[in-house]
C-alpha cells in the first residue's frame, strides 16, 4: 500500500510540475534556465566585463572563478546589486589581483551587455550597452 500512495504522490507531482511548475521544483518541474528560443529578428544578450589595465590597455576579462572568483550566473543574477552599489565591483578586482598576480592590475571595471540584433536568424549589428562601472582603488 505503502508503494502506491508513494508512486501517486510521485506522479501527482511532476504532473502538476510539469504543468504549473518552474525551475523553483526542480526536480519535481521543468529545469528551463536556459530553455527559450529567439525570435529570427530578436537580440541576442550576453554578460561581458571589460577592464582598463594599469599596463594602459583596455581587455575583456572571463567572468569565471580563475580570474574573478565567481561565475557568470552569479554576476547576471545580482546584477541589479553591482548596479545599484558599484563598488561591489572592487572585490572582483581584488579578487582578480589575487588569483592572477601577473596580471597587469585593474584600474577600472565595465560590466557590459552586449546586443547582437539578428535579421533572419543572422546576426546583423552588435552594440554594447554598459551597465555599471568602477574605479578600482
Amino acid at each position: 500500500m505503502w508503494r502506491l500512495v508513494t508512486a501517486t504522490a510521485v506522479l501527482v507531482a511532476l504532473g502538476y510540475g510539469t504543468v504549473a511548475g518552474d525551475d523553483d521544483l526542480f526536480p519535481f518541474g521543468p529545469m528551463v534556465q536556459y530553455a527559450f528560443s529567439i525570435p529570427p529578428d530578436g537580440e541576442i544578450r550576453s554578460l561581458i566585463m571589460e577592464a582598463d589595465t594599469a599596463a594602459g590597455t583596455r581587455v575583456e576579462i572571463p567572468i569565471e572563478p580563475y580570474y574573478v572568483g565567481i561565475r557568470r550566473a552569479e554576476l547576471e543574477g545580482q546584477l541589479g546589486r553591482y548596479v545599484a552599489e558599484p563598488s561591489l565591483l572592487q572585490e572582483l578586482a581584488d579578487n582578480h589581483a589575487r588569483i592572477r598576480p601577473e596580471d597587469p592590475r585593474l584600474t577600472k571595471i565595465y560590466v557590459i551587455t552586449k546586443v547582437i540584433t539578428l535579421r533572419d536568424r543572422r546576426p546583423a549589428s552588435t552594440h554594447n550597452v554598459e551597465r555599471v562601472t568602477w574605479q578600482v582603488r
